[in-house]
């Protein structure tokens, strides 16, 4: 049951490397779909550059340069570039470059992350706060098991983070004031830009993220700070935030 007397309503969560270890899933099921095998650094290459494909567009975006599409889309056009700069996209179908494409829709979550959203919803509302689309998001949750009570994607917003029209309007449609809602994630532009409009914010340590070796990096200037959710779950419960 939800605590009527807690101060922050809902948690809003970033979901790709906060909810989910894109990195680690697509090394492990890329060379399922490519006529040749990447070995293990080629295949971490391609997750790291297929990924900053991903967040260029978005810095573009939000400085003017370029308009607004789906991230399904942004994955598709660098996938493209990426197979095209690797000789591999002559020798692969429309059919089998999208499916390569929709391996963003079955992230794995990291370990902690089921269990931990089921505790941390005990006690708030819980949902995303992505620039993922709508769809992806949706098929995702089906298949990591992340039952979310609701979806903020990017196409919702036709915005991405870190312009602050997503963060007001999410308070916006959840009727909340800005300090009755959490965003959990591990990206410090994202906790920042909510933490300036005055959401409350907790950072969540994902040192995985984009490398085997550890990230030692853990920011402590939000109001949370924790090694994974049910970290974040005990801390909450302890101040009955």
């Amino acid at each position: 049951m939800i605590m009527k007397n807690r101060k922050v309503k809902v948690l809003i969560f970033d979901v790709f490397g906060t909810v989910v270890d894109w990195r680690s899933t697509i090394k492990k099921e890329l060379n399922k779909f490519l006529p040749v095998d990447l070995n293990k650094n080629e295949l971490n290459d391609f997750a790291l550059e297929w990924r900053k494909g991903y967040t260029d567009f978005i810095g573009k975006f939000n400085d003017g340069k370029v308009k607004w599409k789906n991230v399904d889309k942004i994955h598709l056009d660098k996938l493209k570039e990426l197979l095209k700069s690797k000789e591999l996209l002559s020798s692969l179908d429309d059919k089998n470059i999208h499916e390569i494409n929709k391996l963003w829709h079955k992230l794995d979550p990291w370990d902690d992350s089921v269990e931990g959203l089921r505790k941390l919803k005990e006690d708030f509302s819980i949902g995303t706060l992505s620039n993922g689309n709508f769809s992806l998001l949706l098929n995702m949750s089906k298949y990591s098991k992340l039952n979310w009570d609701f979806i903020f994607s990017g196409d919702i917003f036709e915005k991405y983070k870190t312009d602050e029209y997503v963060y007001i309007k999410a308070c916006q449609y959840l009727d909340l004031n800005p300090n009755q809602v959490m965003l959990v994630a591990a990206h410090e532009g994202d906790l920042n830009a909510a933490k300036k409009l005055g959401l409350k914010t907790a950072y969540v340590n994902r040192p995985l993220e984009y490398s085997d070796v550890p990230d030692i990096n853990k920011p402590t200037d939000y109001d949370y700070s924790a090694t994974d959710f049910i970290d974040l779950y005990k801390k909450l419960k302890k101040n009955n935030t």
